[in-house]
């Protein structure tokens, strides 16, 4: 023992000298360059990599992970819990846990190889998890994320942070300190849109404060043939698109559509259009016409319902209209989003679907590829709003839908043969199923059976029951009928 403890010693004076020469050296001897290490304060989670040096006992050293239930894995020692704990905790905890019967008087090092991440996402150009830093700020994490995109609202970033099992959402500006696993979102602006005689005519970040005057500077003043007066704006108001003439210093609203006439006349398209804006009116022009110019109806529209708001000396109106009515100047031609219904259940394409006059259930299975193999085949259920109140309905693969239905196709019910059948396995269950039947579709008995004393087995209020089975009784989905082997 004595021989031990002086071997030690020696060691121990033989290693300070070196490290006194030469700098701290890892395990194998090669001297490493020393990491930036976070303050005394830094608090210790999951995905933060360390170096745990063990003086005079290498095969207690090595580098480690701290895992996603917070632990870390160390000879000897074992799991050990990390997270929540600063350096100087981790390594006082490390020193008694080594110190009771494994080490004496252990001299432990914790290192951070490597920090867990803080996120960023939204508006940035790189978003994605970036090392965590003391001192970082949401400007600096947004700089190490590329920085903002063009679509980026730089008046609305929040922080996603974690706090006693619950995510917070906390507002933040490029000042606002972040911490480990912060998630820094830079959320997409809110837009304005600038059509007509303006020289780069589109869609353009919201600011608070906007006014006519700057939205149009934004879009390259007008051009020589714009109208130099009032210009037009097309806003949405509880769901009612309104048509306002509004002077330079009127106020700009989120999703406005702001319109530069030419000092002729002109008709607009709004709603669900591709090219929603104001477009040249021509004698003679049709709805139908106008659509083309605005890129054609969105996968979203409403096929069946077209309208006109039109001022006629007084109030506007609003004009139910075909594809060849013909517009008049200053029309606004109003594509609303169409109706839907939904399917889910065993289809192939289970979703929302645009709904249209006429519409069976035949053609909303197709629409949705189709039933699965899993299907059942006979039951169609729907849930419609009747009088306010969801109601469930059977119904044929003929009957018509209505808007807003919710089709759903349930999975196959099943019953179980098993024993002494000739092809024992499950069978499709159908209404009024007798243990007959079902004993027919397997092929029926063999020639070992003891069709008298078959059983059905059948869960009930959780339980599975065992009750006794006569040919002509009815069966219920998931049964399992048991015919055992006669040994007479």
């Amino acid at each position: 023992m004595v021989i031990q403890i002086g071997r030690r010693i020696i060691l121990f004076m033989l290693v300070t000298g070196l490290l006194f020469a030469a700098g701290l050296t890892s395990s194998s001897g090669e001297a490493q360059e020393p990491a930036a290490q976070p303050p005394a304060q830094y608090v210790l989670g999951p995905n933060d990599q360390l170096r745990v040096q063990v003086f005079g006992e290498d095969d207690l050293s090595g580098e480690t992970r701290i895992d996603g239930q917070g632990n870390i894995q160390l000879p000897l020692v074992g799991s050990l819990p990390a997270a929540g704990k600063t350096i100087g905790e981790l390594q006082r905890v490390l020193t008694e846990r080594l110190a009771s019967g494994y080490v004496r008087n252990p001299q432990v090092t914790v290192r951070v190889l490597k920090h867990r991440n803080l996120f960023v996402s939204g508006e940035v150009k790189s978003p994605g998890g970036y090392p965590f830093e003391e001192g970082l700020t949401v400007g600096k994490v947004v700089t190490l994320g590329g920085g903002l995109t063009e679509k980026a609202d730089r008046h609305n970033i929040v922080i996603k942070r974690k706090a006693n099992g619950r995510e917070e959402t906390i507002p933040a500006n490029l000042e606002s300190p972040v911490l480990p696993d912060d998630t820094v979102v830079v959320a997409e602006g809110q837009k304005f849109f600038v059509s007509g005689e303006v020289k780069t005519p589109g869609r353009y970040l919201y600011e608070k404060g906007l006014t006519v005057h700057k939205a149009l500077s934004l879009a390259g003043g007008r051009t020589e043939k714009g109208d130099k007066g009032p210009v037009k704006v097309t806003r949405v108001m509880n769901g009612v698109a309104e048509t306002l003439t509004a002077g330079a210093d009127a106020a700009v609203q989120p999703d406005d559509i702001l319109v530069v006439e030419q000092e002729h006349r002109r008709v607009y398209v709004s709603g669900e259009v591709k090219t929603p804006g104001g477009y040249p009116y021509q004698e003679g022009v049709t709805v139908h016409r106008v659509l083309a110019m605005a890129g054609g109806l969105t996968e979203k529209a409403e096929r069946g319902l077209l309208q006109i708001l039109r001022r006629v000396e007084g109030p506007e109106d609003t004009v139910a209209v075909q594809l060849d009515s013909l517009v008049l100047p200053d029309d606004i031609v109003v594509v609303a989003e169409g109706q839907k219904f939904f399917v889910s259940g065993e289809v192939k394409a289970p979703g929302r679907y645009l709904y249209e006059k006429g519409l069976t259930v035949h053609k909303a299975l197709s629409l949705a590829g189709g039933r699965t193999d899993k299907a059942e085949r006979g039951t169609i259920v729907i849930t419609r709003l009747v009088d306010g109140v969801p109601r469930q309905l059977e119904v044929s693969d003929d009957a018509l839908l209505e808007p807003g239905d919710f089709v759903l196709i349930p999975t196959l019910k099943k019953v179980y043969v098993d024993g002494e059948v000739k092809r024992a396995g499950d069978y499709p269950y159908e209404r009024n199923l007798t243990v007959h039947k079902a004993i027919t579709m397997a092929g029926g008995v063999t020639d070992k059976a003891s069709i008298g004393s078959a059983k059905i087995l059948r869960k009930m209020n959780g339980r599975e029951e065992s009750l006794p089975a006569t040919l002509d009784g009815p069966l219920l989905p998931e049964d399992i009928i048991v015919v055992p082997r006669s040994f007479f």
